[in-house]
């Protein structure tokens, strides 16, 4: 090998070291992407994302704000992560590893990677499911619970605070949204 010949493979290999971080970078961005730039504090990724999509679909965003604007699954995640037991955090982390593989079996691909219409149709066919489907009944419980205890869900609610007057016949308009509480 010539020096001429040693010079121009020095470069190429130069350029292809330098580049080869931003091709990295291109094809990991190929991949799926997160549905949210927050990072989990006590679930994995793919448990926390899975949580995440649960949620907006439980909660979809309509007038009023969802359970993502509503902090639902950082909340969940910070709830089990700092203030539980060892005993319902195990207990709700096998339930969730349970719901997930289940998915994989029944639909061929993770609960992340079904489009909107099937992950739909597997929740609503574990709600109308007996109570073999404790999980998901309880995950459902929680999410609600998280948002309507939100500022966000008593907003939605109109939350008027009980100790007040008490009105015992009011006229509704239709559409005025639900009212708990007095006013």
């Amino acid at each position: 090998m010539n020096r001429r010949q040693l010079l121009k493979n020095s470069v190429f290999t130069a350029i292809g070291l330098g580049l080869s971080p931003g091709i990295i970078l291109s094809l990991e961005s190929c991949a799926k992407e997160r549905p949210t730039s927050d990072s989990p504090l006590y679930f994995n990724e793919e448990e926390f994302d899975t949580l995440w999509y649960m949620s907006d679909l439980i909660l979809p965003k309509t007038q009023t704000p969802g359970a993502i604007e509503a902090g639902v699954p950082l909340f969940i995640d910070k709830l089990y992560g700092e203030f539980l037991e060892d005993e319902e955090k195990n207990k709700f982390q096998a339930g969730l590893k349970s719901f997930m593989e289940t998915c994989a079996e029944e639909n061929g691909k993770p609960f992340l990677d079904l489009d909107q219409s099937l992950k739909i149709s597997y929740l609503e066919k574990l709600d109308n499911a007996g109570a073999e489907e404790a999980f998901f009944k309880s995950s459902k419980q929680i999410i609600l619970w998280a948002y309507f205890t939100s500022e966000p869900g008593m907003k939605s609610m109109n939350y008027l605070p009980v100790p007040g007057r008490y009105n015992g016949c009011i006229t509704i308009d239709n559409e005025e949204k639900n009212i708990v509480g007095n006013r």
